[in-house]
C-alpha cells in the first residue's frame, strides 16, 4: 500500500518552499552511506519530502471553486528571482530619417491602417490586398490626363509607381542595415592577426563569398543558370575553357610533343597510366589510329 501521509520531515536545514512559482527547495546534505547503498531511494525519499512539503503549503491558500476546472488556489506573488532564458535586447540602431527627426524635434505620427473609402463607403486597408494605394489601378473608367501618348494607360502608370516606391523603400531599408552594420564593426573591438576584418584584402573575400553564394544558387535551377536573367554589373563566372588541338599539325610539333610525353614517364617511372598516355598522344583517337598515322608518316617519307 502506497504511503499517503502528509507528514514532512525538515531535517536539520528547514525547507525552503516560494509557492509563487510553485518550487520548494531541500538544502540538506545527502546522507553518504544511504546514497552508495541506494541512490533510487534516497532520492525519491527526499523528492517526496519536498513536494509534500510545498502541497501542504499550497492546501493553506485560499481556495475557490470554479464549476468548469474545480477547486483553484490563488498563488502569491513569487520571491526567487528568475533568469532570464535570452539576453536583454540591444536597442536598435536608428535609422538615417530618426536622427534628423530627432535633431529637428520631429514626431512621427503614426497612420491608422485602416482608412475610409467614399465611393464604397466602407472601411479599407490603407495597403495589401484591396487596399486604397491600389484604387486607380481598379478603376474601370479612368480619365486620361491632356498631352498623353497613345498607349498610354493610367493604370498601368500607377501601378508602375507603387512597385517603385516599394522598391526605393526596400533600398533604403538596405542601407540602413548596412549603416548599422558598419557603426556596430567600428564599435567593435580591433580585429587580431589573421581574423577577416575591414579593408581590401577583406572586401576581396567578402566579394568572392557573395559571387561564389550566387554562383550556387544559379546552379540550383532547371537550366543550371544557362537561360537566367544577369544582374545589373555582375560579371561572366570564371571557369576553365578547353581547348582542342587542330587535327593535322606540323610533323616537327607531333615529334616534340611525343618526346615531352616520353619524358614524362621516364620521370613517372612504374606510375605510368598507359591509357592516359595513349590518349595524350592519340589526340584521344586510340593507340589504332596512332599506328596508322605513323604508318603514313613513314610511307611518305619514303616517296620523297
Amino acid at each position: 500500500m502506497a504511503d499517503v501521509s502528509t507528514k514532512v520531515d525538515q531535517g536539520e536545514t528547514p525547507l525552503q518552499l516560494d509557492v509563487g512559482l510553485l518550487a520548494s527547495f531541500d538544502l540538506n546534505p545527502l546522507d553518504q552511506k544511504k546514497y552508495k547503498k541506494d541512490r533510487e531511494a534516497l532520492l525519491v525519499e527526499r523528492t517526496r519530502n519536498a513536494t509534500q512539503h510545498l502541497v501542504n503549503a499550497i492546501f493553506q491558500l485560499p481556495i475557490s471553486r470554479s464549476p468548469t476546472y474545480g477547486p483553484l488556489a490563488a498563488l502569491p506573488p513569487f520571491e526567487s528571482p528568475i533568469p532570464r532564458e535570452k539576453p536583454l535586447p540591444k536597442p536598435k540602431p536608428l535609422t538615417k530619417w530618426e536622427k534628423f527627426a530627432r535633431k529637428k524635434g520631429i514626431t512621427k505620427k503614426k497612420k491608422d491602417r485602416m482608412v475610409y473609402d467614399e465611393e464604397r463607403q466602407e472601411w479599407v486597408p490603407r495597403w495589401g490586398y484591396k487596399g486604397a494605394n491600389k484604387a486607380l489601378e481598379n478603376q474601370w473608367l479612368v480619365e486620361v490626363p491632356t498631352g498623353a501618348e497613345d498607349e498610354f494607360r493610367p493604370d498601368k502608370e500607377a501601378a508602375k509607381k507603387r512597385k517603385e516606391a516599394r522598391q526605393k523603400n526596400e533600398q533604403q531599408h538596405q542601407r540602413n542595415l548596412a549603416r548599422a552594420e558598419g557603426a556596430k564593426a567600428a564599435a567593435a573591438p580591433p580585429k587580431k592577426a589573421g581574423e577577416l576584418g575591414s579593408g581590401v584584402a577583406a572586401r576581396a573575400a567578402r566579394r568572392a563569398e557573395l559571387e561564389a553564394g550566387i554562383l550556387r544558387a544559379k546552379g540550383s535551377t532547371a537550366s543550371m543558370g544557362r537561360f537566367d536573367k544577369t544582374l545589373e554589373g555582375e560579371t561572366k563566372p570564371r571557369g576553365v575553357k578547353r581547348t582542342f588541338r587542330p587535327n593535322e599539325i606540323d610533323a616537327g610539333a607531333e615529334r616534340a610533343s611525343n618526346l615531352a610525353l616520353l619524358s614524362k614517364i621516364d620521370k613517372g617511372g612504374a606510375n605510368l597510366n598507359v591509357r592516359k598516355a595513349i590518349k595524350h598522344a592519340s589526340n584521344a583517337e586510340g593507340s589504332k589510329a596512332m599506328i596508322q598515322r605513323s604508318e603514313k608518316e613513314r610511307a611518305s617519307k619514303r616517296r620523297k
